[in-house]
């Protein structure tokens, strides 16, 4: 987990370097911290992509991991994955307006599968970026999420969207 972390802090410091130097110096300099064996960078899309001894990362989109296994209701955009040999993180973004819609769809996606599951439910106000909605599902070693969040990207400080992260390993 410590090294988990640590590639985190690398993957915040690639997207910071994005913004302000070129992006062969940024691939270069990431590719410099023990364990990240490959770093592409593409400016255009904003996507990072991260190899490293123990597995890939994928930031500001990409692609859902083969056999993922938690099917998505449509409409949604990839906003961050994590994959190592037994554990997959995802990351979408939906319309803010689809909250209600995500919460109803994974409570009868949970309620279908083996084993027991166990939901929670939170509201946080968060002054003047809006109220927060979180609603949680936990079962066996999958965990999914779904939050009021913000758009990256949206150059907004208000709760723009729906975001559902997915762990599932």
């Amino acid at each position: 987990m410590k090294r988990t972390a640590a590639i985190f802090v690398v993957a915040t410091l690639v997207l910071t370097a994005c913004q302000s130097a070129s992006e062969e110096l940024s691939e270069q300099l990431a590719e410099q911290v023990a364990g990240v064996s490959d770093v592409e960078i593409d400016t255009d899309t904003g996507l990072v992509k991260i190899e490293t001894d123990e597995g890939s990362i994928s930031i500001g989109g990409g692609e859902l991991p083969d056999g993922f296994g938690v099917p998505l209701p449509d409409g949604y955009k990839v906003t961050g994955v994590f994959t190592t040999d037994d554990e997959s993180m995802v990351g979408v973004s939906y319309a803010k307006d689809r909250f209600d819609e995500l919460v109803a769809y994974f409570d009868a996606w949970t309620s279908g599968q083996p084993g027991d599951w166990e939901s929670a439910t939170m509201t946080l106000d968060q002054g003047a970026a809006g109220t927060m909605r979180s609603s949680s599902f936990y079962g066996g070693d999958m965990s999914i999420q779904v939050t009021d969040c913000f758009d990256v990207g949206a150059g907004t400080d208000v709760l723009n969207a729906a975001c559902v992260n997915i762990i599932n390993g």
